[in-house]
């Protein structure tokens, strides 16, 4: 079967596609046929070794995946051969064939397509428990988003106007804050040319309700700094490469809830949450209240390419490979 194999994690020059031996599913494992994939920029940092769980080389990277069973392993027993799923298989994805253990798989709905059933796994599941579960954001509320243009961030700001929201988006350039406009965004703020603070504080006079952080750097304080009195904001990721320090003294003024989400923690915590969130998230999607962005398609021979341009961060909205 063909491939992509990361050679060397020093960067993403060392990925080739490659044929490989064809995986043997192990006790309570499921090998899936993969029609689709989405690249994330997690998979970019676990390539490049910059993520906090290393792998060592090679190996196939690749999380979020949609496609068919075409064989189980001992014990595993949920699915079986032809059976259409989509989960997550932290790596591997990037190739025809992946393993994945058998609980980190779903039925994909009948009607769900392949690529939208790969988005759930952690991009919109991202946005969905973030907002939904721990920033417990209500109708009508102020949500601020940074990072808005990305895969998380775009995701949100659907998730964000399908719970009744007023969404505000920021981004480094007008190019992104179009983007997001055209997503269903309320307003939006260019944070690499004003005052984030001054800005937010314009537009949400009584302060937000909701911030939700996927870049942490310099942004992350005066985001904070615009809640309102009991405020939520969550920190799901730092994709400016930079963990930000935050006053505590902010916290306690403004009688602020900072708190964080981590999908893999979230999901051993609250098992049962986490089923009903994906239930409902497949069902936004089904209906189409929900309609993720794909900004950009590849195919396996392509994979590489697509890794590069996530990793560059210039990417708008989500990338899939198609794998069908």
């Amino acid at each position: 079967m063909r491939a992509l194999l990361c050679t060397d994690t020093g960067d993403l020059a060392g990925l080739i596609v490659d044929e490989v031996p064809a995986p043997v599913p192990g006790p309570d494992q499921v090998l899936v046929k993969v029609e689709a994939a989405s690249v994330d920029f997690v998979d970019t940092l676990i390539a490049t070794g910059g993520y906090q769980i290393p792998v060592p080389v090679p190996f196939t990277p690749g999380n979020n995946l949609a496609g068919r069973v075409v064989a189980v392993g001992p014990g595993a027993s949920r699915f079986e051969v032809g059976d259409r799923v989509h989960g997550m298989a932290f790596i591997g994805a990037f190739a025809e064939l992946a393993i994945v253990a058998e609980s980190s798989l779903r039925p994909t709905p009948e009607g769900l397509s392949a690529d939208l059933a790969c988005l759930t796994g952690s991009t919109y599941r991202t946005a969905y428990d973030a907002l939904t579960s721990t920033a417990r954001l209500k109708p009508g509320e102020d949500l601020v988003i940074l990072g808005a243009s990305g895969a998380v961030g775009s995701a949100a700001i659907g998730v964000g106007k399908a719970a009744g929201a007023r969404v505000i988006a920021c981004a480094s350039n007008a190019e992104k804050l179009e983007f997001c406009r055209t997503l269903g965004a309320d307003e939006v703020v260019d944070y690499s040319a004003l005052d984030l603070k001054a800005a937010l504080k314009e537009l949400c006079p009584k302060g937000a309700g909701v911030v939700l952080d996927v870049v942490g750097g310099p942004y992350s304080e005066p985001a904070l700094r615009a809640t309102g009195y009991g405020g939520r904001f969550v920190v799901v990721g730092f994709a400016a490469g930079q963990v930000a320090k935050i006053p505590l003294n902010l916290v306690l003024l403004k009688g602020s809830i900072v708190t964080g989400y981590e999908i893999a923690d979230f999901e051993r915590r609250n098992p049962e949450q986490t089923s009903a969130n994906r239930q409902a998230l497949e069902a936004l999607l089904l209906d189409g209240h929900l309609k993720p962005p794909i900004t950009g398609r590849y195919r396996l021979d392509q994979a590489a390419e697509a890794m590069k341009t996530v990793a560059g961060r210039a990417k708008f909205g989500m990338t899939v490979l198609d794998l069908s």
